[in-house]
Order: structure tokens, then sequence, then C-alpha cells
């Protein structure tokens, strides 16, 4: 069985968590997948936006503890680290990613949720980083504080409890709430929302606006000048900016 289903459907790509069995907990084959995964969507310059999501029960429950207990993990090895780290942000994966959440979502599957950039969650989601139940440090603790407020990443991270769905709207570390049946629907619906605008402008923004996050405003003006200029002056910028010349002024503008 394969640890992560990759499908296409048009320029959308599916990239499904599947070890049902263990509620989709990492190990290392699936970590393995994942590389393969964030590698070849980013390559595929026919695909413009990618959905995660997990089959079974849940999302993601984390790393698999079995093979922490069997010795099989190195820290150095673990899944922030090592030559092929979990997240997609580690390969340049500059396309957008839409998390499609339910059930378990935690420790690793939470890092995984925040790698991409918008989380549509199902109403039965719980949001957590229960590391410290098994006396294992949070390795996502130097990152929580930048989606959550630091009182509520702090309470994540030391008590091992995690929050609903409903909360995790509340705070804006998911987008929307929709029911289950709904969920893949609405990661759809959002994703050819994605796809009805330029797909180099899209790549271009978000390139930007992860690499830019601590940059000084000079720094961050020049890596704007030059990752926007060739999109700018791309044929496809040329062509979309004069069809929106051409519509404005067939309906008067």
């Amino acid at each position: 069985m394969e640890e992560v289903v990759f499908e296409r459907n048009g320029h959308i790509a599916f990239m499904k968590l599947n070890r049902p069995d263990r509620l989709n907990a990492i190990n290392r084959e699936m970590r393995d997948k994942l590389v393969q995964s964030w590698i070849r969507f980013r390559d595929d310059q026919s695909l413009w936006v990618g959905i995660v999501c997990g089959e079974g029960r849940g999302f993601c429950s984390g790393a698999d503890v079995r093979e922490m207990e069997r010795g099989q993990w190195k820290f150095r090895d673990s899944l922030l680290f090592g030559d092929k780290p979990l997240g997609p942000s580690s390969y340049n994966v500059w396309k957008p990613l839409i998390a499609a959440t339910h059930g378990h979502v935690n420790g690793a599957g939470l890092w995984l949720a925040l790698e991409c950039d918008i989380r549509i969650s199902c109403e039965d989601a719980l949001f957590g980083a229960s590391e410290a139940k098994v006396n294992v440090p949070a390795l996502i603790a130097p990152f929580l504080s930048n989606y959550l407020p630091r009182a509520v990443a702090a309470e994540l991270l030391y008590t091992g409890k995690p929050i609903d769905a409903s909360r995790a709207y509340e705070l804006g570390l998911v987008n929307r709430v929709v029911p289950k049946s709904a969920m893949i629907d609405e990661a759809m619906r959002v994703a050819e929302s994605v796809c009805e605008c330029g797909p180099l402008a899209v790549w271009a923004s978000k390139e930007l606006s992860m690499r830019t996050s601590h940059m000084d405003l000079r720094s961050a003006l020049s890596l704007v000048e030059h990752i926007a200029t060739p999109v700018w002056n791309s044929q496809d910028s040329i062509e979309a900016k004069q069809a929106f010349i051409e519509k404005e002024s067939r309906f008067g503008g």
C-alpha cells in the first residue's frame, strides 16, 4: 500500500496520507513519499495548486511513536531535521497548498497542516501538539507562536490537550469549518478559485510572502523587484492585462 497517494485533477494535485490503520502516523516511508510528492508537485508546471488530506478517521496523528520506541528514529533523522525534512517549504514549493483536515491533526500532522497556506477544517478536527504526553519535546515549539497567540501555543505545548475546530477558527488557525461530507468539495472550490488567477503571479506572491517575512524593508523591496519583474513582463501577464482592459472597455470602464 502506498503511504502517500498522489493524484491529479486538471491543474490540481491531491496528496493523500494513506496509513488509515495508524491514523496516518508518519513513519519514515511516509516521510520519504511526502518529500517525493513535494518535488513532483513543484516540478510539474501543469500543476498549479495542491490539496493535502488524510484517508480514514483523521488527517494525521503525528510521528509514528512505535518507530521511536523501537529506536528507529534518531533525533537528527527526525521529521524536521536530517536530509529529508517533512515540510514543503524545505523544498522551495512556492505553489499554493490547501490542507483539508479532519479528526486528529496532531504533532507532525499539525506541522504539516501549518506548512500549507490555506486550511479547511471539518467540524470534528482536533488540533494539538501532544508530544509532552510521551515525554518528547515538541519540535514545532519554536514555530507555533507564529500561527497562534503565545499563551494558546503554550497551553497546547505544555498540556498536550488539543483545541477543537471552532476554537481554531476563532484564532485564525483555519480559514473555514465545514461538515465532513463537504470537506473535499470545499477544498476543491478554493483550489479552483486559485486556478482562476495567473499561476505565475500566485507562485511569485507565495514566494515573496514566505521569503520576506523576516527581511528589512530595503531587502524585501529588492527581492520584490527581482521576483516580480519577470512575471510582470511575461507574455501571460501582458495578455491578461490586455484582456482586462478590453473587458473594462466593453462595460464602459
